[in-house]
């Protein structure tokens, strides 16, 4: 018996359904995945229309310090420069940071000391945009020093500050970085350097 086979002429049949929900699906993907970009990059970017401004330079010993101005967790804005003729800690933090919360009280209490001597504390939070868990934080520690966002990281940059907190800079009177501390600073060592520059 010989069967014949007829050659199909046209096109193939396609189930357009399954085309169809596949493109939507790609679609939606793509919307979802463009979405978490931009809140991932909008995340804890710190008050409405107030950016991180930072200065060109690294922070040196012995070099003057790179000038920055960034939002403060309680609003407003501080820049370093608005500083000048003051003697200034900037101390990299995170909420995380167990050496940080050990650390903080001490610096809160030279601070207490010597602030009415010319002594400023900015607290710069290490690339996090948590405010509420920020607050906590220095509540917990009983500090009441400057606290100062930097979520995108520009001024930990710009003082070569990576994930070795906390990180300590003591800046003079004229804006020259004195000190370089990596690491938690022991309290005697937070009194010395502080009025060795006032």
């Amino acid at each position: 018996m010989d069967v014949a086979v007829e050659p199909v002429i046209g096109r193939p049949s396609v189930n357009r359904g399954v085309g169809r929900r596949s493109r939507w699906l790609a679609v939606a993907v793509g919307a979802a995945a463009l979405l978490a970009v931009v809140v991932f990059a909008t995340r804890g970017s710190g008050a409405v229309g107030q950016a991180t401004i930072v200065a060109a330079g690294h922070a040196e010993v012995g070099h003057a310090a790179p000038d920055f101005t960034t939002p403060l967790l309680n609003g407003g804005t501080v820049r370093l420069s608005g500083l000048r003729g003051k003697v200034v800690l900037i101390n990299f933090w995170a909420t995380w940071c167990t050496a940080c919360q050990d650390e903080m009280p001490a610096i809160e209490q030279v601070w207490d000391r010597y602030r009415g001597r010319g002594l400023a504390v900015i607290a710069v939070d290490f690339r996090e945009g948590n405010k509420a868990a920020m607050q906590r934080f220095l509540s917990q520690v009983g500090a009441k020093f400057t606290a100062a966002l930097d979520p995108d990281g520009k001024i930990a940059d710009a003082y070569g500050v990576t994930f070795g907190l906390p990180t300590s800079v003591f800046v003079d009177r004229g804006g020259v970085v004195r000190v370089i501390h990596l690491g938690q600073m022991p309290p005697d060592f937070i009194d010395q350097q502080a009025l060795s520059l006032l």
